[in-house]
């Protein structure tokens, strides 16, 4: 009774192991990868920052000694790749561009 016990609880676990791997392998979220719809290297003034430079944790502190204008109401200055951008924080509408300077 023990052995006839012990076969079943194998022949499920082999069961299992053949279609778990089979069900995962068809995840279409995984078979796909899409590129970002923003490019931040062509980000202009009246575009959409994305939305991660809204956050006050993105925002420059230092943005006087940089050499930047005073941010207005509810906007912050940003570093995206090679230029810092005024970011309004409420809708992410990028207000100014300057090249970082090296």
């Amino acid at each position: 009774m023990l052995h006839q016990k012990n076969l079943t609880i194998l022949a499920l676990f082999a069961g299992l192991t053949v279609v778990c791997p089979m069900a995962l392998a068809d995840d279409p979220v995984q078979a796909s990868v899409q590129a970002s719809p923003i490019n931040a290297r062509n980000l202009q003034v009246g575009d959409h920052a994305p939305d991660i430079y809204r956050r006050y944790d993105k925002a420059l502190a230092d943005w006087k000694s940089r050499g930047l204008k005073t941010p207005q109401s509810q906007s912050q200055w940003v570093q995206i790749n090679d230029k810092y951008m005024l970011v309004h924080t409420t809708n992410g509408q990028i207000l100014a561009v300057m090249p970082i300077e090296r």
